[in-house]
């Protein structure tokens, strides 16, 4: 039988579950305070009937917990994933659970390999910086012009230290 609830009803039966479940979200497995707590329930579309895994409650979760999982959920929704016939989002879960802790590639010696992402840029020199350089050159050598690429170059860098002039970077 599906019970169908009304929003003065949510309170009630979160608190319900919480105690049930001796005042902890179950997926953190920790004590969370009730004002904290969500009730969370499996999703359906309007044209979809009641079931098991759809338009249920399922229990009550730390609010934040609960927001992740529905991103989680939706995310899996658009990238067509949950939609193959042989999905199953607790085998997904725990194989995810494995493969986050077996860590990073190692090669056979023993090198890490670094996402190009993950990779330090090189500081951006900034206007402000260069042109108070510019201001206290007092040389007939043709100054340096500003860098399209904005990084420092060897000559600015030299001219920066001769000047004593810290050179500024963008953040």
């Amino acid at each position: 039988m599906f019970i169908e609830m009304k929003q003065k009803d949510i309170k009630i039966l979160k608190e319900k579950l919480w105690i049930k479940n001796n005042k902890k979200c179950p997926v953190l497995d920790k004590e969370v305070p009730l004002d904290k707590m969500a009730l969370d329930h499996a999703h359906k579309r309007k044209d979809e009937e009641y079931s098991e895994n759809k338009g249920v409650i399922r229990e009550a979760l730390d609010f934040r917990t609960n927001a992740v999982l529905g991103k989680l959920e939706n995310s899996l929704k658009r990238s067509g994933l949950s939609y193959a016939d042989d999905f199953d989002l607790p085998t997904f879960l725990r194989n995810a659970a494995d493969y986050f802790e077996r860590g990073a590639y190692v090669d056979e010696d023993g090198n890490y390999y670094i996402h190009p992402n993950e990779v330090k840029k090189n500081p951006k020199l900034t206007k402000q910086s260069y042109n108070r350089l510019k201001k206290v050159y007092d040389k007939k050598a043709k100054f340096p012009e500003y860098p399209k690429s904005q990084k420092l170059s060897k000559k600015l860098k030299e001219l920066f230290e001769e000047y004593n002039i810290e050179p500024g970077f963008y953040k």
